[in-house]
């Protein structure tokens, strides 16, 4: 139930995010068992849940910090708010984890009804670009839309090992990630496609590279193929908005023209890095950044105009910007400490953990690619799924990775013995090295 919850809610219904996190705390304290809880608490010490419950708290506490020095706690307290709950999330979720098959069915069916709510805003609606409930923007709604797509391709492996079930999941994950997909497109968002060529190489290095190389260069022309029919396709606008781009990034460096979009960009980021250099270390705050920036755009330093906006239109230079040098620093932990935990299960033997260990590294790689144009984490919406999401992966993959085969793949009951890998959920992660069973085992 939270698992299709934290997926599905964010990007059909208006404030999901917020949502989201209700149901998954709440449908914890209902399920609370306090021997389960005790079972699993304990288990996850050598998790490295208590980093991810660190990194979770202290988003929150940078936030208040930057809030009470630069007296913005209102601007502060909703992105605390949405990382707190988060981390007492985390708690609900190891304590009574939920089955594998919710987390890939509610993605499927978010990127299944995302679609079909982009297509009636293009094609019925007539709108220029598809867009989300407030404070779900077009840019907003198309990147998380490319996410839930991106995220579904990952869970294919896990759908391949489903035996019973196997092409009704299949078939359900691709079409959430075409939808998912088909609402990026008419989302017009060009900043999320930043993120294909880092996206391609996860994909590669957590299944591709197992194949063998005629699969590798299929795989690579369909890849391809689809790209090219998007862009081709007129009512995508697609094809408009790429070559809009690349006319605006020729203008900017013929003449430093910052009317676009792409050179407004441009030019804020070096306002930002201006004012970082001002204040490294405590930044400027919530309500301190635009009347810097106007000040700058006063004194003639930047173009007119740039004033007007109130965040940097990137993650990283945002964060420094308007919290300082530990703004910063967390933001970059929320980045590289999701990649610690989740890059070595790309190399793992068994298809429904690895799975589950791509879907983890994309969160922050697309993430991170998003954030280079945009300050997604100026939003509670950001770190609300951002972290839930990140929050129900971590729990479905080890701390530590077998790299063989000789590995029980479990889907026990808290309180009951390891049961055979053969069960049609994949079910939770659980390793015992020094005692494999007797019989071959299955993949999962």
């Amino acid at each position: 139930m939270q698992a299709v919850a934290i997926t599905t809610l964010p990007l059909l219904v208006p404030l999901g995010y917020w949502l989201g996190l209700a149901i998954t705390l709440s449908w914890g304290v209902l399920a609370w068992n306090k021997r389960r809880a005790r079972h699993y608490l304990k288990q996850s010490r050598g998790r490295g849940d208590g980093l991810l419950l660190v990194l979770l708290l202290g988003v929150g506490v940078v936030e208040l910090a930057a809030g009470a020095w630069h007296d913005s706690l209102r601007q502060a307290l909703p992105l605390a708010g949405a990382a707190w709950l988060a981390a007492l999330a985390l708690l609900m979720v190891r304590a009574a984890p939920p089955r594998p098959s919710a987390w890939w069915a509610g993605l499927a069916l978010g990127g299944v009804g995302v679609g079909g709510w982009a297509a009636w805003q293009k094609l019925v609606e007539g709108l220029t670009r598809a867009t989300g409930h407030p404070p779900l923007h077009s840019i907003f709604f198309g990147n998380l839309a490319l996410l839930s797509a991106l995220l579904c391709l990952a869970g294919l492996g896990w759908a391949w090992q489903q035996r019973t079930r196997r092409f009704f999941w299949v078939a359900l994950l691709l079409s959430g990630a075409a939808g998912g997909g088909l609402a990026s497109a008419f989302s017009g968002t060009r900043g999320g496609w930043l993120a294909l060529p880092l996206v391609i190489g996860v994909f590669y290095r957590g299944y591709a590279r197992r194949w063998r190389a005629v699969w590798r260069w299929l795989a690579l022309s369909a890849v391809l193929a689809l790209i090219m029919a998007v862009y081709a396709t007129p009512q995508s606008g697609v094809e408009k908005r790429v070559d809009k781009a690349v006319a605006e990034v020729r203008r900017y460096i013929e003449s430093a023209d910052y009317g676009s979009s792409v050179g407004a960009r441009l030019e804020m980021y070096r306002g930002a890095l201006l004012l970082i250099r001002e204040r490294p270390l405590v930044g400027y705050g919530h309500q301190g950044y635009q009347p810097a920036m106007q000040v700058l755009e006063e004194q003639g330093v930047l173009s007119p105009g740039l004033g007007n906006y109130w965040h940097a239109h990137n993650d990283l230079l945002d964060a420094w910007v308007r919290r300082g040098l530990p703004g910063f620093l967390i933001m970059l932990a929320l980045y590289l400490v999701p990649l610690w935990h989740f890059l070595p299960g790309l190399r793992a033997e068994n298809p429904v953990q690895r799975s589950f260990a791509v879907a983890g590294v994309l969160l922050p790689v697309a993430f991170m690619s998003f954030g280079l144009s945009y300050s997604f984490f100026a939003y509670p919406a950001g770190i609300a799924v951002y972290a839930a999401w990140l929050i129900f992966l971590w729990v479905q993959v080890p701390g530590k990775v077998p790299q063989d085969s000789r590995h029980v793949f479990s889907n026990q009951k808290p309180d009951g013995p390891l049961v055979d890998a053969d069960a049609s959920d994949g079910g939770n992660l659980c390793y015992r090295m020094d005692d494999p069973p007797a019989g071959p085992l299955s993949p999962g």
